[in-house]
């Protein structure tokens, strides 16, 4: 890293290969160097959190989010970066646990879809796809449905549940949580689910496959309506829409607390937004949001940590601005409301992440 910081970017960051290295693998000695780095230069904390976003949506192949911040050239320099790095790994002589065989398998996948190029493929029932995608399971597979008028609450077992909603039904194979954790739903459900990193646990709904490896989410996929819909409470998944056999995947999207994407079958694109009604995290239930004569930088981090959301914010024309009030008792958008409004700034939510617009405080 270049000793004059003052004009850093976010693409300087990525274009950095310590950066780059220590984001793949980090080590004690790489950790306790950009702790350091960070520690020396706070102002830069908000391009290291973008540099990271950058280098994760880059490997999952949500090209979208590269091209806000980096040149075409950029992005496939970077993407060079990161497949010499796993190339390095790949050739190191000393023992890998098992879990970073697995991860670096995972990356280079991803890697090659960015590359290979992808085509989405349609179907013309839903139903006959959720009945094709349970007869593909090699013995008789166990099913639930719910017919009844109140949520149906299953164990899978592996100690995840599933809480399956009226008119929908879920199938899964003998084998359960043996080999791999894959479930099939048609309708609605929410999962809650055991971690398990070496064993994801994936539901084919329809068009989407969601992949998770510990969290509590929402799949909607009902056959009659055009959308299908996942939404995370807490946790993190990955969702991309399903392949048929020679055929790859176009993009995926990362969905972490209080979002949720929509799939549109007919024009197969998928929308990432917030939630309605963001929920504090389960961890910052006691959090207390009175403030006197705070920064109001200080204040949207804390807003971040507290519903796991991005917020995006100037921190150098927020600088001089100051909140004193109590915003315990109000809904994350009552919060915001009053926040900008006081510092004469404004808010939107842009693919998932609240964006806001300010021209600072004298």
């Amino acid at each position: 890293m270049q000793k004059d910081n003052s004009h850093l970017t976010v693409s300087d960051l990525v274009c950095d290969d310590n950066f780059v290295r220590h984001y793949l693998s980090p080590t004690n000695q790489s950790t306790l160097f950009w702790n350091e780095w960070l520690i020396q230069n706070p102002t830069f904390q908000n391009e290291c959190k973008q540099a990271h976003k950058l280098i994760h949506d880059v490997l999952l192949g949500l090209n979208d989010y590269a091209h806000i911040l980096l040149t075409k050239e950029a992005e496939e320099q970077l993407l060079v970066r990161i497949k010499d790095t796993i190339a390095q790994y790949e050739n190191e002589k000393t023992i890998v646990p098992l879990w970073r065989k697995i991860w670096v398998v995972t990356v280079a996948v991803a890697c090659l879809l960015v590359f290979l190029g992808i085509v989405f493929w349609n179907i013309s029932s839903n139903k006959d796809l959720y009945q094709e995608q349970v007869t593909s399971l090699k013995n008789t597979p166990i099913e639930k449905i719910n017919n009844s008028s109140n949520p149906l609450s299953i164990a899978l077992p592996d100690g995840s549940t599933v809480l399956l909603s009226h008119r929908s039904k879920i199938s899964y194979p003998l084998d359960f949580g043996q080999n791999n954790r894959k479930v099939f739903l048609l309708g609605e459900a929410t999962f809650e689910v055991v971690k398990n990193p070496l064993n994801p646990f994936y539901v084919y709904a329809n068009e989407v496959v969601t992949k998770v490896l510990g969290t509590k989410f929402i799949v909607k996929a009902f056959e009659d309506k055009k959308e299908v819909v996942v939404t995370v409470e807490h946790g993190q998944v990955s969702v991309y829409q399903n392949q048929k056999a020679n055929q790859q995947i176009l993009q995926g999207v990362l969905l972490t607390p209080n979002q949720r994407v929509v799939f549109v079958k007919e024009t197969e694109k998928f929308t990432k937004t917030i939630v309605d009604e963001p929920l504090l995290l389960p961890s910052e239930s006691d959090t207390d949001f009175v403030f006197d004569e705070t920064p109001v930088s200080e204040v949207f981090t804390l807003l971040e940590k507290s519903y796991g959301l991005e917020i995006v914010f100037n921190k150098e024309l927020l600088k001089k601005c100051q909140l004193t009030s109590s915003l315990n008792g109000l809904s994350l958008f009552q919060q915001l409301d009053i926040i900008t409004q006081s510092i004469g700034s404004t808010y939107e939510m842009v693919d998932g992440e609240i964006v806001i617009t300010s021209r600072g405080c004298k």
